[in-house]
């Protein structure tokens, strides 16, 4: 089964999207800040990640760093949702992570995380409002890069 690790401070956000996820055929774990996340995954080995940027503690930006530095997670694809401004979101995780805006459509997110388990790098959709929230941007899906 296809493992996911979702990691949001929001708690209704990450029971709809734990739900929603898990009705899809996946297995989902959650946490609600990077740093218990990160100290988890090493165990875990996620086959996608998502995360918001905006958390306690450590916050995704970071997570995205830690991943990207650490040999066992680099490759592992990312899906960054967030309700920050697009041009934060950019300069927080370009070139690192798929990214998406909150609130985003269910159906959204689910072309999402096919599309970055399958391999693809930007899934074809164009941007909705909905329950989880609203636009797309398909941006940087590439996996994590190493540091040079």
């Amino acid at each position: 089964m296809t493992k996911i690790l979702l990691v949001d401070d929001q708690p209704t956000l990450v029971a709809l999207m734990s739900e929603f996820l898990s009705s899809e055929g996946y297995e989902v774990t959650t946490h609600t800040d990077g740093l218990t996340a990160l100290q988890q995954m090493i165990a875990l080995r996620p086959d996608l990640v998502i995360t918001d940027l905006s958390m306690p503690g450590m916050d995704g930006a970071a997570l995205l760093t830690a991943m990207r530095d650490n040999a066992y997670l680099h490759e592992t694809p990312v899906l960054v949702l967030s309700g920050r401004p697009e041009h934060e979101i950019l300069e927080a995780c370009a070139g690192r992570a798929m990214l998406m805006r909150k609130p985003a459509r269910p159906d959204d997110v689910l072309k999402a995380v096919r599309g970055l388990i399958h391999g693809e790098r930007q899934p074809q959709s164009r941007p909705r409002s909905g329950p989880f929230s609203g636009s797309l941007s398909r941006i940087g899906a590439a996996p994590l890069a190493r540091a040079a």
